[in-house]
């Protein structure tokens, strides 16, 4: 079967690349090997599907200086030349014309105004349905065969009916690649989309998973499992900061997770994987300084000196802490030890763990429970602004295949939308400009 475009992957990228090449009056049809659409879409936001963010908005210098340290790419500028064409106002309209209103909940994280990733996914198969765009399901891409003649790709898949595996060819003009990476194996991204872009002449950049818990070692954490606390986190590479994060920090068995740990994980999963020295820090009270700190406490336990140090804490941190606290400042055998007796040398201790208690990185929870893959098919290799193939003209790469990454909060969804927005757009310009000059 020949179609002018034939799109590799129904999730987010390859969706949004569809909708709009057909409004484009392109002849597009999409090779899915699941046996929905967006399977992973229904992942996202904690079942919300946080699909963009407000700050993604491009109005000024500094807004867009902002921005791009939103997303990662080995190619510094690469992702703005996308989401310059497909930002913010942009996504807000493409889902307003499909029917689909927006609202804004914390931090600028947008999700459907129902709440409900599901609605996502209904309102793209009304708008396949609409548009009659075939989707050809449980479709598993074996090879692509590029050609010089007409046509230029054939792609050869496994189709299962049934149960039944059988061989099954397409053909088109055009081919884009929206695989995904290798994040939730479960919704299908197995990484397949690398092999085939190598298998074309394209360069893969080292994959780490990015948006993830961190495994930490630490004698304590069992202890600790299931605190949710405001605090900073600050990742430490090296002994040298290279990032840090305010928010909700969560502690598990396992180590960390909460917005804030997952914003920093990024770095440390990368710097893992070249077996650098990794850990956490974490602030206890990140809104005072060390000196305020001081000043708070010693002005505490000196109204209080009478009070045990247990009893000190409370109403001021977590109740679960302060054992763990009164083990590492090495108090823990004097339960009922006064305020007033607290030597300086232990209460340093106490001021060190409340604004910097260190956990070593060992690991993260993996691909499987990653949000995002940071690397990817590397982007020099790619068109800047049109997101077609320097190696194969005619093939475009949109969403997570390629090296482009965002932070949590609804940006590696915007990365989606805009790519595949972008690379349909681009090759409708193609068209166009190649009708002309027959």
């Amino acid at each position: 079967m020949h179609h002018e475009l034939l799109i590799i992957g129904a999730g987010a990228a390859g969706l949004a690349a569809a909708v709009t090449a057909k409004d484009l009056g392109i002849d597009a049809a999409i090779l899915e090997r699941n046996d929905k659409i967006g399977k992973k879409i229904l992942m996202t936001g904690d079942g919300r599907c946080n699909l963009t963010n407000e700050s993604t908005a491009i109005d000024a210098e500094d807004e867009m200086a902002d921005l791009s340290r939103k997303f990662h790419c080995n190619q510094a500028g690469f992702p703005m030349s996308v989401l310059q064409q497909f930002g913010i106002r942009q996504t807000i309209d493409f889902f307003f014309g499909l029917g689909l209103p927006l609202t804004t909940l914390k931090e600028g994280m947008m999700y459907p105004m129902s709440l409900q990733a599901a609605s996502v996914l209904d309102i793209f198969q009304l708008a396949l349905e609409d548009r009659n765009v075939p989707v050809i399901f449980n479709t598993k891409v074996e090879d692509i065969i590029v050609q010089a003649e007409h046509p230029r790709f054939t792609v050869v898949c496994k189709t299962t009916i049934d149960e039944v595996e059988e061989q099954s060819v397409y053909t088109s003009d055009y081919l884009f690649l929206c695989a995904g990476g290798l994040t939730a194996p479960s919704a299908g991204t197995d990484g397949s989309g690398y092999t085939l872009a190598g298998r074309l002449g394209h360069t893969l950049i080292e994959t780490t998973p990015s948006i993830v818990q961190l495994k930490v070692q630490y004698a304590h954490m069992k202890q600790l499992s299931g605190i949710k606390l405001q605090g900073k986190a600050h990742v430490n590479v090296n002994g040298e900061v290279v990032r840090s994060e305010a928010g909700e920090i969560h502690f598990a068995e396992y180590g960390l997770s909460g917005p804030a740990i997952l914003q920093i994980s990024r770095e440390a999963a990368y710097h893992l994987a070249r077996r650098d020295a990794v850990t956490v820090t974490v602030d206890l009270m990140p809104g005072r300084t060390e000196e305020e700190l001081v000043d708070f406490m010693e002005t505490h336990w000196g109204i209080f000196g009478h009070r045990a140090v247990v009893d000190s804490f409370i109403g001021i941190l977590h109740k679960k802490l302060v054992p763990v606290l009164l083990k590492e400042a090495g108090i823990d055998e004097q339960p009922y030890l006064l305020c007033q007796d607290l030597s300086w040398k232990t209460k340093k201790k106490f001021y060190r763990l409340l604004k910097h208690w260190e956990f070593k990185v060992t690991d993260t929870n993996g691909f499987t429970n990653a949000h995002a893959t940071a690397g990817g098919i590397d982007t020099t290799e790619l068109v800047e602004g049109t997101l077609e193939s320097k190696r194969v003209p005619g093939l475009y790469l949109a969403g997570e295949v390629m090296d482009v990454d965002g932070d949590f909060g609804g940006y590696n969804l915007q990365w989606a939308w805009s790519s595949g927005y972008v690379a349909a757009t681009a090759l409708a310009k193609q068209i166009s400009e190649g009708a002309k000059t027959k």
